[in-house]
């Protein structure tokens, strides 16, 4: 079919639910009026519909209200919506008037990519934590950036080129957080831009401004949710890497991430992009909102059962109050001497389990109790599908424990192990927990190994780049009351990274409770103590 009007003209070719509408001349007043007629008679039942814009030489305001009406027709009858091969006077509009946040756009020598236009519900762990971010609105606590230090022989230009595959590659990161038009309801789009990624050279104080800069809040609205920069001084080569922390966890970040670079930048784009099909996210996420809610019932039983009965003055150390005239810093680390990586060889239970159970019983023995419930951090990949799939992934547990009766330490470790593995069978039923707050106030346990934890480093090519930076946010405040970080180092050493509320504890209140987690994590290598004496 052709219709033409003036100096402009449409033809249209069907095949199956797929309609391409082939556009040339001037789309203006006028021609909007004949386009808007021709596609809502043709647009019945199409499920994709392709519009050839090679033949356009002029766009109009009223020629883009018309793509937009006709975007959200195919959109609500379940359809997908793309604008082909524009020439760049008019790409030049769509630019100006940032158009492409709203309609899919292939240029001329792309390649179509899968269309992911459609609104996506967030996961129950990406909506609370950015509900935890709305708490301090203008707060970094949500950005997890590291500046990494590279050696002199890395090729910058062909990091570069490696940067820019990996971020085409997955569409985390087209992710866009949004607001639906038509419901009102915080959800998300995997369809944004990916900016490709340039080489910066600066002088050293200018690393420092740009330091400064990166540091700062994200724009969480149709915005990119991450950073990556590629900077070059006089002295020194780095890389800065900050997403937020709604799109990606740090498995996501120091493996996937990290790991897939290291190899496009050594074997290139070409090599890498052969051997597997990167894993949707999106995907992921439409699958999970549509698992049948009967099948979730157990699992929040089960977690509700866990937290019941949680409350501050019971389960935490006690506060003393804190001490704000401190500074803004509420962060401190220390090592953990009495352990070694040797330990744990050969025992059927690992280093997560250990130390999570040397928190609980500094928590319960600061206290005055014989319970302990806190929240741990899992990774949050079971499958072989989820461990390559990009994107947040990480879950944060409950967990309790009843110090009554005679138990000594090698019955209570293992059975603790079992505990928490039973517990990740019921991962997909956390929605509640997060829906409502119920782990607000817990202690949160989590371990970091390696590249993973504060002082790591990463091969790249030949040459190692190390983890110079992973800047404390001087506006953020801890959101948890006290979060309890261990971390595994590559020479077989442990450090306790404690981060509080400083309204809630002084910093020697935190020095205590750290000799009491040394404590615990020494007395725990003895496998017939019991857990009575330890409290």
């Amino acid at each position: 079919m052709e219709g033409i009007i003036m100096n402009f003209a449409i033809r249209q070719e069907r095949q199956g639910d797929t309609l391409t509408m082939f556009l040339t001349g001037e789309f203006n007043k006028l021609a909007m009026d004949a386009f808007d007629k021709e596609f809502l008679l043709a647009a019945e039942g199409v499920k994709e519909l392709l519009l050839d814009f090679s033949g356009v030489t002029y766009l109009s305001s009223a020629g883009l209200r018309s793509l937009l009406q006709a975007a959200k027709i195919m959109e609500s009858q379940g359809g997908s919506f793309t604008v082909l091969y524009p020439q760049e006077v008019v790409m030049d509009v769509f630019e100006m008037t940032h158009f492409d946040r709203f309609i899919h756009i292939v240029r001329e020598g792309e390649e179509q990519a899968p269309i992911n236009s459609a609104y996506y519900p967030l996961r129950p762990i990406q909506r609370w934590l950015t509900d935890t971010h709305f708490r301090r609105a203008k707060s970094t606590m949500m950005n997890t950036g590291a500046l990494v230090r590279l050696e002199p022989a890395v090729d910058l230009e062909r990091l570069a080129a490696a940067v820019n595959g990996l971020l085409e590659s997955y569409d985390i990161f087209r992710c866009r957080l949004v607001f639906r038009p038509d419901t009102g309801e915080f959800c998300q789009r995997f369809d944004g831009k990916v900016e490709k990624v340039y080489v910066e050279s600066l002088s050293e104080e200018g690393l420092e401004e740009r330091k400064q800069e990166l540091k700062q809040p994200y724009d969480l609205i149709d915005r990119p949710l991450y950073r990556v920069n590629i900077i070059k001084t006089p002295e020194s080569k780095y890389i800065y890497m900050d997403f937020y922390h709604a799109i990606m966890d740090g498995a996501a970040i120091a493996l996937l991430f990290w790991r897939e670079l290291e190899k496009r930048y050594t074997h290139g784009n070409e090599a890498v992009a052969a051997k597997r099909q990167p894993a949707s996210y999106a995907e992921y996420v439409r699958a999970e909102a549509d698992l049948p809610k009967d099948e979730l019932v157990k699992g929040r039983a089960y977690w509700e059962n866990m937290l019941a009965g949680f409350d501050k003055d019971k389960h935490l150390p006690p506060m003393d109050g804190g001490n704000v005239d401190e500074g803004p810093e509420h962060e401190m680390e220390t090592p953990i001497e009495g352990i070694e990586k040797g330990f744990f060889k050969g025992k059927d239970f690992g280093e997560n389990t250990f130390f999570m159970a040397a928190a609980m019983l500094a928590i319960a023995k600061a206290a005055g109790r014989r319970e302990a419930i806190i929240s741990w951090v899992h990774n949050g990949r079971v499958t072989s599908a989820e461990r390559r799939l990009m994107g947040l992934m990480l879950d944060q547990f409950p967990l309790r424990w009843d110090f009554e009766g005679d138990m000594i330490v090698e019955q209570f470790l293992p059975q603790l192990e079992a505990r928490i593995n039973e517990g990740i069978q019921y991962r997909k039923g956390m929605d509640k927990i997060y829906e409502e707050g119920l782990e607000a106030g817990c202690a949160c346990f989590i371990l970091q190994k390696g590249t993973l934890g504060r002082r790591g480093s990463v091969k790249l090519g030949d040459t190692q780049a190390v983890i110079e930076e992973m800047p404390a946010n001087e506006i953020s405040a801890a959101e948890n009351t006290l979060d309890i970080e261990l971390n595994a180092h590559d020479d077989g050493t442990y450090s306790l990274v404690l981060d509080y509320d400083p309204h809630c504890y002084s910093r020697k209140a935190m020095e205590a409770f750290t000799e009491q987690v040394e404590k615990m994590a020494v007395a725990l290598q003895d496998g017939g103590r019991k857990l009575a004496e330890l409290l």
